[in-house]
């Protein structure tokens, strides 16, 4: 069995924040990775964001597939077999960067906005699992919310990005 680590979703993903760091530091900001227990148990985001005296924790999200789907995957459950709550409800970060690297955007969200719209959002959008055995032995559900509507009616910014490849 593939390790985690080695699997291709892992490593498009570490990718993906690699990308992120490297464009958001050279533009100023200093990035250091939050602790286990702080991204984990906390949820306060996989990074720290600092400049000019102020630090934000921010959770990156990699929506690689938005590019082929048009949309944008709200994570509801984490683990169905758990009944694990998914990062839309339980993310404490002060933002969330969705990295819709192949449309040339990040959507920056904000967790508390996430939550107080998620229900509406379950009543007008589907809800599906994951598919094509992405995780081993459970899956993991989301609302899938067009891109379109998302950057109009749920992203506080939407920031332009080129060079991805």
């Amino acid at each position: 069995m593939m390790a985690l680590k080695d699997s291709p979703q892992f490593i498009r993903g570490k990718k993906v924040e690699f990308f992120l760091d490297d464009f958001f530091e050279a533009r100023g900001w200093q990035i250091e990775a939050t602790s286990a227990h702080e991204e984990r148990v906390l949820c306060l985001g996989d990074r720290r964001f600092s400049r000019n005296g102020s630090t934000w924790l921010v959770e990156y999200k990699s929506g690689l597939q938005t590019e082929f789907t048009g949309n944008v995957f709200l994570e509801t459950i984490s683990v169905d077999t758990e009944n694990k709550a998914g990062w839309v409800y339980t993310c404490r970060a002060d933002a969330i960067l969705y990295a819709a690297l192949g449309n040339h955007k990040i959507l920056v969200f904000s967790p508390p906005r996430l939550r107080a719209e998620i229900e509406g959002l379950k009543a007008r959008f589907r809800e599906v699992k994951t598919s094509n055995q992405q995780n081993r032995g459970y899956d993991t559900h989301g609302v899938i919310v067009p891109l379109e509507y998302a950057e109009e009616y749920l992203a506080s910014q939407i920031i332009r990005v080129e060079g991805w490849t």
